[in-house]
């Protein structure tokens, strides 16, 4: 992670010691470094500028209302999935017009509501959805902006579970259907259908999986061309990885000109993990060493509700001790939370450096799906999150406490 060094002997981020910030916080809890997050998202804009696009933050990554409002301020719209998520993003300052509103489940409830809103755009998952829209939009006396999300049936070549745009996936529609909709286009009085959009997975190393998917997109928009349609948007998602990815994201936007300039359709990105992954780290403290003979496990007071990625889809994630050490212990080592389940477990090494309990210890690139995915599983309050700017620490979210915990479930009188 950028920012984050050993200064005398101790991790700094930016220009803060996290020891000194555990003083005043107990963990575990997330910290997120401005810096990186801003120079991600020049980065990106620098990036594709060559095409132009409407650049919309997938909230699903992190939804914290104050790195939303950063973002915002450098030009990103927003990627929405639900209506929780296009309120946290208007809450944000984010505008309506700047929102696309995704998702393979949105119910008439969270249509209504986008709609009501002036959603820039609703990327449809199915026939069906279409007539909901179109629906909803009459009632309303509106003219409502959708794109047909397309399942190019590309396979990502990343983990089965973060995979998205195979025949065997829920999402998108397929093509030959895709294209009757657009010849069905005059049935509908209500729905402007002038976009596609695709997203075929997250995480993706390499270059191949998008150009297939820029290729079918080109044989798909010639044939919407044919049927007299000229398209407005061309939705290309989001799922570049931020680590060890083998191609610059220049190289995908050139493709992407080179393939569908000639459509002079908007392009729109979402980009979510490559913004905010590496500049957030979790950190946690060891509360038990124990050796079971073939191994030793440590053992955290942050757990796989509070960072689920390791459990969910074996993601990993470097980490570090808080104190340089030159020790190695020299033993197969499980790092592990203290959740009742064995799949609470983050990483496993066959070497790691000599800790000892009350020790801290960061989990590294833990600003994607960290924090938006935790959960209260074992009764565990949500953990704080911090923003470090330069050597100022902001909280943005407070550690929620047992009373707000249990607030909901707590009998109220009539």
């Amino acid at each position: 992670m950028k920012y984050l060094n050993y200064a005398e002997s101790c991790l700094e981020i930016e220009q803060v010691s996290i020891e000194h910030i555990t003083q005043d916080h107990p963990t575990p809890f997330y910290c997120y470094s401005k810096k990186v997050l801003i120079e991600n998202i020049s980065d990106f804009f620098e990036s594709v500028k060559i095409l132009d696009p409407k650049v919309c933050y997938s909230l699903k990554a992190n939804s914290n209302i104050s790195l939303l409002k950063l973002l915002s301020s450098y030009g990103t719209g927003a990627d929405v999935v639900s209506e929780g998520e296009f309120r946290k993003a208007m809450e944000s300052g984010i505008k309506p017009s700047d929102i696309v509103f995704s998702g393979v489940g949105k119910t008439d409830e969270e249509l209504t509501f986008a709609i009501k809103n002036n959603c820039f755009q609703i990327n449809i998952e199915s026939g069906s959805e279409i007539l909901r829209v179109e629906k909803i939009a009459n009632q309303m006396s509106k003219t409502q902006s959708i794109a047909i999300r397309l399942n190019p049936d590309v396979d990502s070549k990343t983990h089965e579970k973060i995979t998205t745009g195979t025949k065997e996936n829920k999402f998108g529609i397929p093509l030959h259907e895709a294209l009757q909709i657009f010849k069905d286009k005059n049935k509908y009085k209500n729905v402007d259908l002038n976009g596609i959009a695709v997203h075929i997975g997250s995480d993706i190393k390499t270059l191949k999986p998008f150009l297939k998917t820029l290729k079918i997109l080109k044989d798909f928009c010639e044939k919407i061309r044919s049927l007299g349609i000229e398209l407005n948007t061309i939705d290309l998602g989001g799922g570049l990885s931020p680590h060890e990815r083998e191609f610059d994201i220049k190289e995908f936007a050139l493709a992407t000109k080179k393939e569908l300039g000639e459509f002079n359709a908007k392009f729109i990105f979402e980009p979510g993990r490559i913004i905010s992954a590496d500049a957030g780290i979790l950190v946690t403290k060891i509360v038990s060493i124990k050796d079971s003979g073939a191994k030793k496990f440590i053992i955290l007071d942050a757990g796989m509700n509070d960072l689920i990625r390791p459990a969910l889809y074996d993601a990993s994630h470097e980490i570090l001790p808080i104190k340089e050490s030159t020790k190695i212990s020299k033993i197969p080592t499980e790092i592990v939370g203290p959740i009742c389940e064995s799949s609470d477990s983050f990483l496993k090494v066959d070497e790691f450096p000599d800790v000892s309990e009350g020790d801290y210890l960061v989990i590294m690139n833990a600003g994607a799906y960290g924090a938006s995915m935790s959960s209260n599983y074992n009764i565990r309050p949500l953990a704080a999150e911090l923003l470090i700017d330069k050597d100022r620490v902001k909280i943005i979210r407070k550690k929620q406490s047992f009373d707000e915990l249990f607030h909901n479930e707590k009998e109220i009188s009539n």
